[in-house]
Formats: C-alpha cells, sequence, structure tokens
C-alpha cells in the first residue's frame, strides 16, 4: 500500500468562509430591521396632482367610483375619503385632509404597510365629517336637512318662498357666499345655543361652517311668546335720516355726486355704535371672542331704482322685490372685520343684524306670522334697505311676525343682535329649550 503525505488543514481559508457568512448574515439582518423598522408617530405624506409624495416602505392603492386608479382625486375634485371602506393593513388608519388635502396614516407600527383608499363622491355631510368629525354636532345638524318640505331654490341660487311658515319645522339649504348654507325655517324647536350666559337661536350654518345665531333672551322662549327680553333693548338705526347715505350699517359723505361716495363705510351708524357697545361689554370683555368667525353681514343697498345718490328719491332691491336671496350682491354691502377678499374689511367687531332675505327664510312673509323663531312680540329692525324719498326707510320685522314693514330710520326699534360662532364649536345639548346647544367651555 502506497502511503500519501498528511496534508495540514487550511485553517486561513475557514476563517475568512466564516468571517464572509457573518457578514452575509449580519447585513441581512440589518436589512430585515430597517425594513419592519418601528415608527413612533403618525405619518403625513403631501399629496401632488394625485400622487403621494415620498411615501418611503407605504405602498397606496386607489379606488375612485370603486374603480383602480393610478392616482387619487385632486383638491376640490368632489370626491372625498370613504372612510368606511378604505384600510391599511397592520392595524393603520388612514385620514385625509381636506383643507390641505394631505394623507395621514394614523396607528402606523410597521413599515411595508399597504393602505386601500376608496373615493366617493362628496356630500354636505361627507365634508363636514372630513373637517369636524364624525361625532360633530354641526355634522348630525345637517344630517337632518329636508328635502320635500322647503322653498326650492332656482338656478342662480333664488329661494322661492311663496308663505310664511308657522306650523311646521324644517331645516332647509341654499347657496350664499361661501357655499351651501342650511337654515331653520319655521316652528323649530330645535335650534337653542347658550352661549355667554344669554340665549340665542340659530338662524343658519353658514357655507364657511360658521354658525349664525340671533339673540333670544336671558332665558329660553318658546316660539309664539311675546317678551321685550328677546331683545338687548331699542335704537335708532341712525339718528338723522334725511339722506340716501344713512341707509347704510355704515355710510360715507353726505352731499356726494356719485354712489360710492354716498355709501362709502366711513361712518358707524347709530345701531351700529349700539352693537358695538353691546358686544364689547357681553363677549369681548368676558373672554368670548375666541368663539366668533369674521363671517360677513349683509347690508344690501342694491338699487331698484334711481341712484342711492344725496336726497334723490331711491328705491332699493327691497321696495318691490320679493326675491330670496342669501348671498350679497356687492362686496361693498358684506360687512366684516379683517376679510377683504369675501367681505369689506371695514367692521370694528363681528356683530350686525338679520336681513330681510333671512327672515323670509326662517317663516316670515307679508302676512303675520307669531308662531315661528324670530316672532317677538316686538318691531325690529333688519339691515336691509328699503327706500329713501325725503325720509331713508329700513326694512323691519314687526310686532305680528310679518316682515313687509318699513319704519323710519330715525324711529327707535328693537336690537336684536347677530353674530357667529366658529364651525365646530358647539360640543353638547340637543338645541331644545331645556338642552340648548353648548359650546366647549363655556
Amino acid at each position: 500500500m502506497k502511503l500519501e503525505k498528511f496534508k495540514e488543514r487550511d485553517n486561513k481559508k475557514v476563517g475568512i468562509l466564516i468571517f464572509t457568512v457573518c457578514c452575509i448574515l449580519l447585513i441581512t439582518g440589518v436589512y430585515l430591521y430597517s425594513s419592519f423598522a418601528i415608527y413612533e408617530q403618525d405619518q403625513n405624506f403631501n399629496v401632488i396632482n394625485g400622487t403621494v409624495e415620498d411615501p418611503g416602505d407605504l405602498y397606496f392603492a386607489f379606488y375612485v367610483d370603486d374603480v383602480i386608479s393610478k392616482t387619487m382625486p385632486s383638491k376640490d375634485s368632489g370626491y372625498v375619503l370613504d372612510t368606511e371602506k378604505s384600510s391599511c393593513t397592520n392595524g393603520a388608519t388612514p385620514l385625509l385632509n381636506m383643507d390641505d388635502w394631505s394623507l395621514e396614516v394614523q396607528n402606523l407600527t410597521t413599515t411595508h404597510t399597504k393602505c386601500t383608499l376608496y373615493f366617493k363622491e362628496s356630500t354636505p355631510y361627507d365634508e363636514c365629517v372630513s373637517k369636524y368629525g364624525a361625532d360633530s354636532i354641526q355634522c348630525s345638524i345637517i344630517a337632518d336637512v329636508d328635502t320635500e318640505g322647503c322653498p326650492t331654490v332656482n338656478d342662480d341660487g333664488m329661494i322661492q318662498v311663496t308663505g310664511e311658515e308657522s306650523e311646521n319645522g324644517y331645516l332647509c339649504s341654499a347657496p350664499d357666499d361661501y357655499g351651501t348654507s342650511y337654515y331653520y325655517r319655521g316652528n323649530v324647536t330645535n335650534n337653542y345655543v347658550k352661549f355667554g350666559d344669554y340665549y340665542w337661536r340659530i338662524i343658519r350654518i353658514n357655507g364657511d361652517g360658521s354658525i349664525r345665531i340671533i339673540y333670544d333672551g336671558t332665558s329660553a322662549h318658546a316660539n309664539g311668546e311675546s317678551s321685550e327680553d328677546r331683545q338687548v333693548g331699542t335704537s335708532a338705526y341712525n339718528f338723522y335720516y334725511d339722506n340716501n347715505a344713512y341707509v347704510g350699517y355704515m355710510y360715507g359723505t353726505l352731499g356726494a355726486s356719485t354712489y360710492e361716495d354716498t355709501h362709502a363705510n366711513t361712518n358707524a351708524s347709530t345701531i351700529k355704535t349700539y352693537l358695538d357697545n353691546w358686544y364689547k361689554t357681553n363677549i369681548e370683555d368676558k373672554g368670548l371672542s375666541s368663539y366668533i368667525s369674521d363671517t360677513l353681514f349683509c347690508n344690501d343697498r342694491s338699487v331698484f331704482s334711481g341712484t342711492g345718490i344725496g336726497t334723490d328719491t331711491t328705491y332699493y332691491r327691497w321696495y318691490s322685490s320679493r326675491d330670496v336671496y342669501l348671498t350679497c350682491s356687492n362686496q361693498n354691502d358684506r360687512f366684516t372685520v379683517d376679510d377683504e377678499v369675501t367681505g369689506n374689511g371695514d367692521l370694528s367687531y363681528p356683530i350686525g343684524l338679520v336681513t330681510t332675505d333671512e327672515s323670509y327664510v326662517a317663516g316670515a312673509n307679508i302676512h303675520d306670522n307669531t308662531n315661528y323663531y324670530l316672532y317677538t312680540g316686538n318691531s325690529y329692525f333688519t339691515m336691509t334697505p328699503n327706500s329713501y324719498s325725503g325720509t331713508a326707510y329700513m326694512m323691519l320685522i314687526n310686532s305680528q311676525g310679518d316682515s313687509g314693514g318699513i319704519g323710519i330710520i330715525g324711529q327707535s326699534r328693537g336690537v336684536k343682535p347677530v353674530v357667529n360662532i366658529k364651525g365646530g364649536a358647539l360640543s353638547s345639548g340637543d338645541g331644545t329649550a331645556s338642552n340648548p346647544y353648548r359650546l366647549s367651555g363655556n
């Protein structure tokens, strides 16, 4: 038998092999760990032209009207995220911020999470929920909008109010200067608000989401109840009344030769000064201004006939018209504090009066109506001009509840303040007299 020489084991090569294997295992472990890294907070993603920017290890699938899509709908496309159908793996939850149109993934614990997002045509209720949340009182109010008993609305936004409403109560809708407004009409008993130690009634939810409320007393008053407590006092609309200028909530130059100078918003009316003083004492000085929205008040000085200048005989829109709108024709007549885009930015305080248009949709007409929520048994000014013919006149809601009356602006009438509270501010209550809506912390 031939003997072979014994070969010593090559330990150097074995060591290199072991080291290489260890490196591969280490790199693999780092990759696997990073692929399933723990996130400590929710993640937000910007959306540009329907594409999610930098999603990282998150994956998105989009369905629009149940049809798969490469991109999600763009902002203002009329679509909203269907939160009931949309979902993510690994227990995460997708949300869409409607204001800046950004995606938020909540409860995100690992990457390699897949989100399937379904989009549907939005309804006002969907948009409300997206903005204020599913538990919002405001959204529950909108959900009760009536489609049968309300006045119809023309394509131009005119509301076809054909008579007063004293028996039934409705929540109706119509366009305003911000979008879709939801207004209370008739013998409604679920629009009470307790704010600043006073009772108010909701006139409408404005298109910007704010809530327009009108003062109604130091205690809750039933529809049909006559009481001076339902107003804060009395005042002339303007102490002087011998010029077209005085139909303005604010007014311009006496003796001016143009409509624009006559109705410039330079001087405060008597009733504006009264309301400003009331607001400062009862809202600002009590620390309640943070609840108030800068939403417009309409002092519609649109001319029906005449020039609206000086002492020229002039008839304003409501002298002969019964065409009802919740929009305000002229920006100069849209009174706001800071907003100069939709409004005029001329107010010192965000307070005003109800308009004749609002009183008509609320249940008034040219006939008496003592059983809707704006009736108080007192005659009080609206913010709507009627005419000038030697004397300036404003539209009234009279002591029998109709809105067809007119009053000389120099005569003292009731004052019922109107303010707008911010959208989403209602936090409790059911809107009844015994359990009015209340604001968080108030």
